[in-house]
């Protein structure tokens, strides 16, 4: 509390310290004293010495440079599959072509002054490599052969028409920049030996500061002001979503804001005292990945820091500053698939002892094309998301060139400008590809005609304008940052070069405005490139060895080591389920610290292999504990009961919680005796379990020298009432973050798939008011009051969690429908849900305004008289004789429609005569084949008489 925090004025200062004037004065001569001059536009970087040399040397540096890239494209392409080579002009002796380019680019890089810089990293992925750390280039360095020679890359620019002039031309003033990817658990290394090499006081971590911005902004004056949260957060929706906005654009902008702004005096004051404080800094934290080396200490050139209670250094500096100041910015990011690529190897190799390198796999695998149509990409990399997963079905990839496309095509620009269109209508020959110039379909034949990639626009600038490669990118961003006198520039380069090509100058004139269009959408094919890989890698793994890829990524995603929640965990083991995938439950007899793949030889098993639910995924068992019931396990085998695992088990890393997690986990259902009655032993057993280990640490010995072990029977546990089921489920839910050897809506599981229209986890993906109906379990509901009802309207509604068999949604019913529904409304009940889903500018997450609750029984009733069934005309007629197969099996009373998406833009609905029955595997079955949101339920009571089921014939055409 207090009135005092602000900075003093000269005139404050000496009111406050009258007896001290001559210390208020030296305060100036201090700041006089002080002085200093910043040459700013010098290099600081480090020097590599070359083996053999005495000192660094630049032109010993590019010796050694060439003598690595011509030995490392000589094993390269050596080394590649005959498969990858095409007509490539890649032989196992260096090719014209080849050598043409490595000179090229290490003219450039030897005028820059930059030997050096690629040495240097080469040398700290060289050490991952020897050290089995996974890793690779991203960006445009990935345009570089002499990356790939040095293995900082992956994928042969030469092969994929990559542009060194993307990544590094002799007219940029700035250092290149090579984003490095390293597998997440193992980066640190890395970076510990950069700081052994160059000396830990020549290393730093780079400082980042967080800004006020807008939203922020208002909410921190708000809390400042105590006003209401539910308030504050009205307010803040009101900002428009645009990135970088300011709190005046807003009030320009929002109507709706300005009329607040105008009509209420507090939300002014807000507003004009967020406005004061927006753009300040609020915190400092440590940049994920940029990591500064110097040739001297870094403090001669740069002040340093610690971040409070962590013992890493960094910058007092902002990145930018920090390259300004002439130092060497490295990024040394850590990249989860990368791990799971490692695991899967390893768990490849511990359960088949097949040894599988996935830079060798090859490019044509129909196992993993055939899984990319079906869009079953949840756990692939860059191809999760549900928008990217029906893109994948309408696309249908077949090549390596498709994957590329798709990261670069799936953003706003180029799906809201009908690019992803085009590119699928051509791919599929439903329409011509056109192209104004045989220049144009050389080089967008691969992508269909369509403009996708930055390189295609500097190509077609540089092959028809005549504009030099190494300035089609300052076109590009002439382009991209609306610099008119640079654009005309470049358009007049453009008409003259493009007219010597043969074109006329209306022609090219039209070519350019082609250019200027797709230029802002134009994406970096180098990263795209590297990146569609590493996507293409996973999904390989995923089709040829499920089980150990499943795994592998369940362990990326044991909460504590990945930034996501438990409910990935809980969406990957339902993909486990959906592909058939036995995941035993957690024991301390079999489990070990990350998921594990074990043979199944059980009669039911459907695979060769199964997982085994790691410890460490458990909440309160992090890697220590497992580690310690596992090394436990593997000295003296297993344990036979709670007490010998007290007894075996130090409680410094195993303590009472742990103990009680496994418990409420089923970890320790294996030693025959109920949770209930393992709680309440929990006490006894550990008493005795430190008794027994303080024995031993004391060297007390038996009566023949052996260590005291304790071979009598335990103590008997309490015997006490077990759990009743609801209480066992919640626990194994509040421990594990799923319901694991049942679920509370287990007997509604047939209504729940049939008749709602969307799970939980499917609604993090639909857009704003988009109509559901949902089923599930009413949790953590809390009652309030709207802050200003209008007189003669109700003020109360209600907010719960509602759990259905795949997550948690979060709900809210204001009080018009509360007035209604209220009653409905309490804990553990299940209930049908019809509502829309919210996703306003500004609010943190999804959630689903209720619009209708109904007892779960009364679901079927109301809300399904038949199904409606999207098709789009692109689907074709294969398609549409696979879904009359699937329907012929589920005849029923229910009316069936088909909905049918014309290329044209129109849409045509289709009564079918028969009916068809209502099932969770009918709906699985069609979104299969169709995907997600396809199956869609009509509402409203059902006919009076449904009419008898007929049988569907072989073949019988259809009637509209």
């Amino acid at each position: 509390e207090g009135d005092q925090f602000y900075l003093r004025s000269p005139e404050d200062m000496y009111s406050a310290m009258p007896d001290v004037a001559d210390a208020v004065a030296r305060s100036q001569e201090i700041a006089d004293s002080c002085a200093l001059d910043l040459e700013l536009g010098k290099r600081y970087f480090p020097t590599f010495t070359a083996p053999g040399k005495p000192a660094p040397d630049l032109d010993a540096s590019a010796e050694y440079l060439h003598e690595l890239c011509v030995a490392g494209l000589k094993d390269r392409y050596k080394k590649v599959p005959e498969r990858w080579r095409d007509n490539d002009p890649l032989t196992d002796e260096l090719s014209d072509e080849v050598l043409a380019r490595l000179d090229r680019e290490l003219g450039v890089i030897n005028k820059l002054g930059f030997p050096d810089y690629f040495l240097i990293v080469w040398d700290f992925v060289r050490f991952a490599v020897e050290k089995g750390i996974p890793s690779t280039a991203r960006g445009s360095g990935v345009g570089s052969l002499v990356c790939y020679a040095l293995r900082l890359s992956h994928v042969c620019p030469l092969k994929y028409d990559l542009l060194f002039e993307r990544f590094l031309d002799e007219s940029r003033l700035e250092a290149p920049d090579i984003d490095i990817d390293f597998c997440k658990e193992r980066r640190g290394e890395v970076i510990q030996y950069v700081k052994d090499k160059y000396g830990e006081a020549n290393v730093a971590q780079i400082g980042t500061f967080g800004t006020l911005a807008a939203r922020a902004a208002i909410k921190d004056v708000g809390r400042t002001m105590s006003m209401p949260i539910f308030r504050v957060d009205q307010i803040t929706a009101m900002v428009p979503e645009q990135l970088g906005i300011t709190l005046a654009k807003a009030l320009e902008t929002s109507d709706e804001l300005k009329k607040v702004y105008e009509s209420d005096p507090e939300v002014r004051e807000l507003l004009d005292v967020a406005k004061k404080i927006e753009g300040l800094a609020r915190n400092v934290g440590t940049h994920a990945a940029a990591v500064v080396i110097s040739e001297k200490p870094v403090d001669e050139y740069v002040p340093l820091q610690r971040v409070k209670g962590k013992t890493e250094v960094i910058t007092q500096w902002a990145m930018g500053d920090v390259e300004a100041a002439g130092l060497l910015k490295m990024d040394f990011l850590g990249l989860k698939n990368l791990t799971v690529l490692a695991k899967s190897v390893e768990l490849i190799e511990q359960s088949t002892g097949e040894k599988v390198d996935p830079y060798d796999v090859p490019l044509d695998d129909k196992p993993t094309y055939a899984l990319l149509c079906r869009g079953e990409t949840k756990g692939i990399f860059q191809l999760e998301s549900g928008g990217i997963r029906d893109l994948l079905q309408r696309m249908r990839p077949d090549n390596f060139l498709d994957i590329i496309a798709t990261a670069a095509l799936y953003r706003p620009g180029p799906l809201e400008g009908g690019m992803v269109d085009q590119y699928i209508e051509v791919k599929h020959g439903r329409r011509p590809a056109e192209y104004p110039h045989p220049v144009m379909e050389e080089v967008l034949h691969e992508t269909h005609g369509v403009m996708v990639y930055q390189e295609q626009v500097m190509r077609i600038l540089n092959r028809l304008g005549q504009i030099p490669l190494s300035q089609a990118y300052s076109c590009i961003k002439a382009i991209s940052k609306k610099k008119l006198p640079l654009i005309a520039k470049f358009y007049e380069d453009f008409l003259k070069g493009a007219q010597g090509h043969g074109l006329d100058k209306k022609t090219a004139e039209d070519l350019f405005e082609m250019i200027k269009k797709f230029a802002g959408y134009g994406f970096n094919k180098s990263h795209s490139t590297a990146y569609a890989l590493i996507a293409y890698m996973t999904a390989y793994l995923k089709a040829h060895y499920p089980v150990q890829f499943m795994a592998a990524l369940l362990s990326g995603d044991i909460p504590g080591r990945n930034f996501k929640s438990k409910d990935s965990l809980v969406e990957h083991l339902e993909d486990c389920s959906r592909m058939e995938i036995v995941v035993d439950p957690p024991t301390v007899n079999s489990s070990e610290v990350d998921f594990a793949v074990v043979p199944d030889s059980s009669a039911e098993a459907k695979r060769p292999h199964k997982i085994v639910f790691g410890l460490s995924a458990i909440k309160a068992c992090g890697g220590g504990a497992a580690e310690a019931i596992l090394a436990g396990r593997k000295k003296h085998g297993p344990y036979r009961d709670l007490y010998d695992f007290c007894e075996r088990v130090d409680p410094s890393t195993c303590n009472r919680a742990t103990i009680e997690t496994l418990i409420k986990s089923g970890s320790m259902d294996l030693f025959g005796a109920g949770r209930a009655s393992l709680m309440a032993g929990v006490d006894k057993a550990m008493q005795a379990g430190s008794a027994v280990l303080a024995d031993r640490r004391s060297g007390q010995k038996g009566l023949f020298g052996d260590e005291v072990e304790s071979d009598a029977a335990p103590a008997p546990l309490p015997s006490v009432p077990e759990f009743d089921e609801k209480e066992r489920l919640l626990q194994e839910k509040e421990v594990l973050g799923f319901y694991l050897s049942s679920h509370p809506l287990a007997e509604h599981e047939k209504t729940l798939r049939t008749f709602c229209s969307h799970s939980s986890t499917q609604c993090g993906e639909l857009e704003h008011r988009t109509e559901v109906v949902m089923g599930g379990m009413l949790a953590a509901i809390k009652f309030s009051h709207t802050k200003n009802p209008k007189p003669g309207m109700p003020s109360k509604y209600a907010m719960w969690d509602l759990e259905d068999m795949d997550g948690i949604m979060r709900c809210i019913l204001w009080p018009e429908q509360f007035a209604q529904f209220g009653t409905q409304v309490i804990p553990d009940t299940i209930v049908g849900v019809r509502g829309a889903i919210d996703r306003r500018p500004g609010a943190e997450e999804v959630n689903l305004i209720v619009n209708e609750l109904m007892p779960i029984a009364e679901l079927s009733e109301r809300y399904t008289s038949g199904v409606v069934i999207a098709l789009r005309e692109a689907d074709g007629v294969e398609r549409l004789e696979s879904l009359r197969e699937v329907l012929r099996g589920y005849p029923g009373p229910k009316t069936l429609k088909l909905a049918l998406a014309l290329e044209d833009g129109g849409r045509v609905q289709l009564d079918c005569p028969r009916g068809v029955e209502l099932t969770p595997e009918l709906r699985t079955r069609v979104e299969d084949l169709l995907g997600p949101g396809a199956f869609r339920l009509t509402g409203g009571a059902p006919p009076a008489k449904a009419p008898a089921p007929k049988k569907w014939g072989k073949r019988e055409p259809a009637r509209a």
